[in-house]
């Protein structure tokens, strides 16, 4: 599919973030947006799910990208919904599946995994039904738990690695107990795999 588009010049990328109260776009990818379009020869915008619709040129085509990392409401329910306010506005607009479905994310997070002890991954709350399914596909992916909740008698330990791209209350949570666990993309080997996909894209 994505091939297919190559030929007709980049787009533009509205990336989709979860972001953080008040509809504020993480300072970690923020500075990207400047680097990134001009790499692309493309506009770059970034959407936070807390924020309200972005202002965009009318009828600007592009590729709505979103930096979620399991399939939970925001996937399965908002981003078809901002594609459809997308294409009801008169933008030609194609939706990609969320980060965590993208085979080099995994890979990547099975490096992350591989290179440092690791015995869990912490992710937020999620719903039952598609993203419990998602979730027992990455453990076994993995070949370690995953849970929504600190492990008892974890406090000051390491070997826990925090499902979330930029800093927020479950980091937060991690850092007051003493457990050293920055944000993916805190990582600069992370940092530059999400840099590289976005530059990558037709």
């Amino acid at each position: 599919m994505l091939r297919n588009l190559r030929g007709e010049g980049a787009w533009p990328l509205l990336v989709v973030v979860h972001g953080h109260s008040g509809g504020v776009v993480p300072e970690l990818l923020s500075h990207w947006l400047t680097p990134l379009a001009e790499l692309r020869g493309a506009p770059v915008w970034v959407q936070a799910l807390t924020a309200e619709p972005l202002p965009l040129p009318a009828g600007e085509r592009m590729l709505v990208v979103p930096l979620l990392l399991t399939p939970g409401t925001h996937a399965r329910f908002d981003l078809p919904a901002i594609r459809e306010r997308l294409r009801a506005g008169g933008h030609p607009a194609m939706l990609l599946p969320f980060l965590g479905a993208w085979p080099l994310w995994l890979e990547h997070l099975a490096q992350l995994t591989e290179a440092e002890p690791c015995r869990a991954l912490l992710h937020h709350p999620l719903r039952p039904g598609v993203a419990d399914r998602y979730l027992v596909a990455l453990e076994r992916r993995l070949g370690l738990p995953l849970s929504s909740e600190l492990p008892e008698g974890s406090s000051g330990e390491a070997g826990l690695l925090p499902l979330a791209l930029a800093p927020n209350r479950m980091t937060a949570q991690l850092e007051h107990a003493g457990i050293p666990a920055p944000a993916l993309l805190e990582r600069p080997a992370t940092r530059d795999l999400v840099f590289t996909l976005l530059r990558n894209l037709p």
